[in-house]
């Protein structure tokens, strides 16, 4: 259940991260505010694949606990 709530949550990080980065990138300069959104899409990426981890390993285990 936890990885379902990580890679839920990374997906929402990474759309509203995605979307406010592209209009920052369309403003002239660059500044703290990109690093900032760049920061976050990072960080979203990581509960992504955190999730995704996390889901093979359960998965993994239940399929043992089959044999």
């Amino acid at each position: 259940m936890k990885h379902h709530i990580m890679i839920a949550l990374g997906l929402l990080m990474a759309v509203v991260f995605s979307y406010r980065f592209a209009n920052a990138i369309l403003a002239p300069g660059f500044g703290i505010s990109e690093l900032y959104l760049a920061g976050g899409i990072v960080i979203a990426a990581f509960l992504i694949f955190g999730g995704l981890k996390e889901r093979r390993h359960a998965r993994d285990q239940s399929q043992n606990q089959e044999r």
